[in-house]
């Protein structure tokens, strides 16, 4: 369906929010995924190794895959980004779960997308653990 047929490939973000046939998200693991009401593919984060600094690097990176193309809806381009809380229980438009892996993921009745946990980066930059909950409505 698309992507490389090569290893350790870079995303191509494109512009946010806006589907086109040259976006795509990069090579990862460990990334979270649902399938919304309407049949899209959502995608957040995972992590990757970085081959410029011989690291492991986390990603927050929130993409849909619609009618053959990829689009970039949040987060950062940047990896190891820590998260945006904001106020609990509040939806805002600059909240971001931190760069992370393997979170637990479900969509609800209502077709909003959930995430739960994972590996990665809290408010303050410290990676670990996280045990924090996210609600998105696409």
């Amino acid at each position: 369906m698309g992507g490389s047929n090569v290893v350790n490939q870079p995303a191509t973000y494109g512009t946010q929010g806006t589907a086109a046939s040259g976006n795509i998200p990069g090579a990862r693991n460990g990334g979270a995924s649902w399938t919304d009401a309407s049949g899209n593919f959502w995608l957040f984060g995972g992590y990757f190794h970085n081959w410029t600094t011989g690291q492991i690097s986390y990603l927050n990176d929130l993409w849909k895959y619609s009618e053959g193309e990829w689009t970039w809806m949040g987060g950062s381009s940047a990896d190891d980004q820590s998260g945006t809380y904001g106020t609990l229980g509040m939806a805002g438009s600059s909240n971001t779960p931190g760069a992370r892996h393997y979170g637990v993921t479900w969509t609800d009745a209502s077709g909003n997308l959930w995430l739960f946990s994972g590996n990665g980066f809290d408010s303050t930059g410290t990676q670990g653990y996280i045990n924090d909950l996210w609600k998105y409505e696409p």
